[in-house]
């Protein structure tokens, strides 16, 4: 029973630490990668400010020269929490296409490692308003044309966000197997004044089952002797034979109960015949069957089995037992 409730406890208390801790762990991740996609749209909105300037109808340049590049004078509005160097050095590139998805123009001039081609395809994957496309944030705006895109490259706050992600995973980890071993050592001392009281309370009861055997033995022995002075059919001496045998069987059921929490050690197995057993047992309710009218019939098999015998007795007793005194059916199989 200890070991069963220890083990319970180190269960339920590894469940919950371990939920909350990964609750906490996950809601954390999360945080930080919708943070990252803040950062990255704020970056889209400050490199927006040229980038979505498509070229007029009648081929002249947009109110942006020097290929889509703010006028030199013109005041530069940096979004807040933006660092003042990382908002000038973005790597970024833009695609125009017509209705039909056609690339109608481009501008490379912010990065390097992305070719017309290239960027060609990311437009064709681009297909919501905003979202990610391999290490790019983009973002899509509908123009009178077609659409324009904007591409951001997000590969170190990717890689930032993935490698946090892997040591909070990492991390939780060791906790959790940390948190394990203390639960587990506390666990004794947690339970220790459970075990103590059990053992108190077990010990009592396998004390009161030996002490009790003694003088049940005397009372039996002297009832048998006054049987053979008095004669028998003495309704006293029935009455007195019959509570010794009560009191008997009760203590062997609180013997029993002392062993129960020992385990498979406590009851030795063995291969019996399982059909005479039954049988036996049968035997034993015939006449108590008869008296609630009812009849016990037998149909075994030859079957061997290895158990406690004495443990399947008991069981196979009380179904009987029960089947005499609430089955309704007369016949009890």
């Amino acid at each position: 029973m200890i070991k069963k409730l220890r083990k319970k406890f180190i269960y339920l208390a590894l469940s919950v630490v371990a939920t909350v801790i990964l609750v906490i762990v996950a809601g954390i991740d999360v945080a930080n990668y919708i943070n990252m996609e803040k950062e990255a749209d704020r970056g889209i909105s400050f490199v927006s400010r040229d980038a979505f300037a498509p070229p007029q109808n009648n081929g002249e340049e947009g109110p942006f020269q020097n290929g889509g590049q703010l006028p030199p004078n013109a005041p530069i509005d940096i979004p807040k929490n933006l660092p003042h160097e990382t908002a000038f050095s973005a790597r970024y590139f833009t695609v125009d296409t017509d209705k039909e998805g056609n690339v109608t123009s481009s501008y490379m001039d912010k990065i390097s490692a992305v070719t017309a081609d290239k960027a060609a395809s990311y437009a064709a994957k681009a297909t919501d308003n905003k979202g990610f496309v391999g290490n790019y944030r983009y973002k899509k705006v509908s123009t009178d044309t077609g659409y324009h895109y904007v591409f951001l490259d997000c590969e170190k706050e990717i890689n930032a966000c993935r490698t946090f992600i892997i040591s909070s995973a990492i991390i939780t980890s060791i906790g959790l197997a940390v948190i394990s071993l203390l639960i587990i050592f506390l666990s004794k001392k947690v339970l220790a004044p459970v075990e103590e009281s059990y053992q108190k309370q077990k010990r009592f009861i396998t004390d009161a089952g030996h002490e009790l055997k003694t003088p049940l033995t005397v009372i039996s022995a002297n009832a048998e002797l006054l049987e053979l002075d008095i004669g028998e059919g003495n309704e006293w001496l029935e009455s007195i034979k019959g509570q010794v045998q009560r009191l008997g069987k009760l203590t062997k059921e609180l013997v029993f109960l002392s062993r129960m929490d020992e385990g498979e050690r406590a009851f030795d197995k063995a291969s019996f015949s399982l059909n005479g057993a039954l049988a036996e047992c049968a035997e034993g309710f015939r006449e108590t069957a008869l008296v609630a009218k009812k009849h016990i019939v037998t149909d075994l098999k030859d079957v061997t089995v290895t158990a406690n015998e004495e443990m399947v007795r008991r069981a196979v007793n009380l179904v009987l037992d029960n089947a005499i005194k609430y089955a309704e059916s007369e016949e009890i199989r």
